[in-house]
């Protein structure tokens, strides 16, 4: 990772990385760099192109860099290095400001360097635009998003942000068609990790305080809000062929759960229990009694 970083940083770190021989590749897969690129909305650190309501800063980019255009070069460069070295990568990014500059780093570095299946992804992406999605499905690039942290947090960035862009956040269904392979994930320990909560709050976009809905718009259905949580993210691993879905042929990861989904109010997703928890083929964990 790079954090507050530069590309001298960065390129040193890729020097010096070694990964040991004995590590089991299915296991821990050694592909990616992480970068932190701008902060977070409700410290108002995300770097937007509106201002804040509050204070009424921009937020900015988090890398090295005496200006806001000599943080966004360096980061280009950052960026670039990493893709140039063959590197999958992830990238902090909140602000729409900030995903609109990664996201043309990630062009950027491609047409000097041409990775066809480069499978680069934002992380968060919480305000990610029309352009830079369309630019993300044009080029394979996904985005991994945590619908918790919208369960948890949609009234206070009401007051942060305004309600337009509040409402906004998250974008996951403007996502889904525009041709991007969403991905979930918790974000833990921020919140909790159980992936039901986060599906219901994918169909629901419910405050987990009130229960008032923030942005109807971005909702979507049980089947793309389970996509985000198996075979989007098994693509994003490189691991499609193998894992991500329930097919003869790969392998058995998966877990059991003591109802149905499709036949459940999502307000009671998170309650349901798991039966059976299967890795690799071999049963892990089995629920015993009531």
């Amino acid at each position: 990772a790079a954090i507050g970083g530069s590309a001298a940083d960065l390129v040193a770190g890729l020097e010096g990385l070694g990964v040991p021989d004995d590590i089991d590749p299915d296991v821990l897969s050694v592909i990616g760099v992480k970068i932190f690129a701008d902060g977070v909305p409700p410290n108002e650190t995300a770097w937007m192109h509106e201002p804040y309501g509050s204070a009424g800063g921009y937020g900015s980019l988090c890398v090295h860099g005496a200006t806001a255009a000599l943080q966004e070069a360096e980061l280009r460069e950052m960026i670039r290095h990493a893709h140039a070295a063959g590197y999958q990568l992830g990238v902090h990014v909140t602000g729409d400001r900030g995903i609109d500059a990664v996201v043309d780093a990630f062009v950027a570095a491609n047409e000097v360097h041409p990775r066809p299946d480069a499978r680069h992804y934002l992380i968060h992406g919480d305000f990610v635009s029309a352009d830079s999605l369309a630019k993300l499905a044009a080029h394979g690039y996904a985005v991994n998003m945590n619908p918790g942290i919208k369960w948890m947090t949609a009234d206070m960035m009401d007051d942060i942000l305004g309600k337009a862009r509040s409402e906004y956040q998250w974008p996951v269904r403007s996502a889904v068609e525009a041709g991007v392979a969403v991905c979930s994930s918790s974000d833990a320990p921020i919140t909790e990790p159980n992936w039901r909560q986060a599906v219901a709050s994918m169909m629901l976009r419910e405050s987990k305080a009130t229960g008032k809905v923030s942005g109807a718009d971005q909702c979507v259905d049980l089947a793309t809000a389970l996509r985000a949580y198996t075979i989007n993210p098994a693509r994003q691993d490189f691991a499609e062929s193998w894992k991500g879905s329930v097919e003869v042929g790969k392998i058995a990861d998966l877990c059991v759960l003591g109802g149905d989904l499709r036949a459940t109010d999502p307000h009671d997703f998170a309650a349901i229990p798991v039966d059976l928890t299967v890795l690799g083929g071999k049963v892990v964990y089995e629920r015993v009694g009531d």
